[in-house]
Formats: C-alpha cells, sequence, structure tokens
C-alpha cells in the first residue's frame, strides 16, 4: 500500500497518472479512444498518464469516462447526521493575533 505522505505534489501526480494509464489499459482503451470519449483531447490523456498537472473537470470527465466515479465514494464520504451533528458542538477557535 502506497504511503501517499512520503510523497511530493509532483510524485503523487506521476502515480496516479501510471495508476489511471494501467486501469485505460485493462479496460482495453487506447488514450485516443478515452480522449474521445471523454471530450478531451488525447494530449490531455497523454499529460495526465505522464503525471502533469491538469483542471479537476477534465479528471471527472476521465473518471466518468473509465466509469470511476462510483470510487469517490471513498475519498469523500458522505456525513451522516451523527456526525454533522458532532460537529456542530465544535466550536471554532479564533487565534489572537500578536501585536
Amino acid at each position: 500500500m502506497q504511503d501517499w505522505y512520503r510523497l511530493t505534489d509532483f510524485e503523487i501526480l506521476s502515480e496516479m497518472g501510471q495508476r489511471i494509464k494501467a486501469f485505460r489499459i485493462s479496460k482495453n482503451l487506447t488514450q485516443q479512444s478515452l480522449a474521445d470519449h471523454s471530450g478531451l483531447n488525447r494530449g490531455t490523456i497523454r499529460d495526465l498518464e505522464n503525471g502533469k498537472p491538469l483542471n479537476v473537470l477534465s479528471l471527472v470527465q476521465v473518471f466518468r469516462s473509465l466509469e470511476m466515479l462510483s470510487r469517490l465514494n471513498d475519498l469523500f464520504p458522505e456525513i451522516t447526521p451523527v456526525m454533522a451533528a458532532q460537529q456542530a458542538h465544535r466550536k471554532r477557535v479564533k487565534l489572537s493575533k500578536k501585536e
């Protein structure tokens, strides 16, 4: 299991790109076919797979095309009513400015 905290931001992008590429290949898709299906150009797919920064919308389009959107539930779990109630009881602490 990858220890993401040991990686730099650019290493994380590179690892994500490699995993997306492997997933694309496992679905027997070319970069061009993924680009066509996602509405992006092949260069954007290539850049993503090579770990170059891109906008979040492009990533969502790729996830949708690869049928990976359900995996976002693991990244962003829903806030349950119990969790919301627990958070409501917490008060934010405002730090005082030192003069």
